[in-house]
């Protein structure tokens, strides 16, 4: 309905200006209601059989984002469909399943190949995610306080962990990062609080500032000779991690490391 007076009222304008305006400024009027037309487009909303309603909107003619998510007040999992109303799922917007503290569980579709910024944050039920390996791109903080989140599996498409992508996920206590990833970024998996494992799988190469900073119980630590820079207070306050927990490439003298080496070492030397 509300399309339908937009284009009606701009078709009125546009008659108008037939009257009075040069041919090239009207082709211009009809150009900019076309852009127009395509932004104001919205998609509603689906309610499925089990009570979860789901908003989208487009993000061409042909795919949707989700944009929000309302379920029931009862903890439950839930199934992302791969479309709807015959509109390819192509990405999971900002905040879409901002703190909806009662979703259990999540499967995210193949189609999917963008997850927004805190798409799932504060989602302090969810214990268990698998990113498909279509997934490109992740936003800031979209999983941050998913406090209940036990199993992480990150798939093949991802080259970047953004700022506090699963920080204080408090739940989480061992993770890998798959060879694709190139970048953890700053505070990445910072106050994981019952995180004792991490492995770095070769082809990672920045590890940022702060990324496990805080993960006061981790024990061992796995790292490449891919990296080339690890930042500021990585690992800081990791008081469980003695060197002999940390994993190095054998004879590396990388800049890297130094921090590891000149400071780590000597502060966790074991008391004899």
């Amino acid at each position: 309905m509300k399309k339908l007076l937009v284009l009606t009222l701009a078709l009125l304008m546009i008659f108008a200006l037939c009257a009075c305006a040069k041919e090239d400024e009207v082709k211009a009027e009809m150009e900019g209601l076309k852009d127009y037309l395509q932004q104001e487009e919205i998609v509603d909303s689906i309610t499925t059989e089990s009570g979860d309603t789901f908003y989208f909107d487009l993000v061409d003619s042909e795919t949707v984002a989700i944009t929000k998510f309302e379920g029931d007040d009862k903890a439950h999992a839930i199934v992302i469909p791969d479309s709807l109303e015959g509109k390819t799922v192509v990405k999971i917007a900002d905040e879409a399943f901002y703190y909806c503290s009662k979703i259990s569980a999540v499967t995210i579709p193949a189609s999917v190949t963008e997850i927004g910024k805190k798409a799932f944050a504060g989602c302090e039920m969810l214990t268990e995610i698998v990113i498909p390996n279509t997934v490109t791109k992740i936003g800031e903080a979209a999983f941050y306080g998913c406090k209940s989140l036990a199993a992480l599996t990150i798939g093949t498409g991802i080259s970047d962990i953004p700022a506090y992508c699963f920080q204080e996920c408090t739940a989480l206590t061992s993770v890998t990062i798959p060879a694709n990833v190139k970048t953890i970024a700053q505070r990445a998996f910072s106050e994981c609080y019952s995180l004792k494992s991490v492995t770095v799988e070769a082809g990672c190469e920045i590890i940022g500032a702060q990324a496990f900073q805080n993960c006061t119980v981790l024990e061992t630590l796995s790292l490449p000779e891919s990296v080339v820079s690890i930042g500021q207070y990585a690992i800081a306050n990791s008081d469980a991690l003695y060197i002999e927990g940390i994993t190095l490439p054998e004879n590396t003298e990388c800049e890297a490391y130094k921090y590891i080496y000149e400071v780590l070492k000597p502060k966790h030397k074991p008391v004899a």
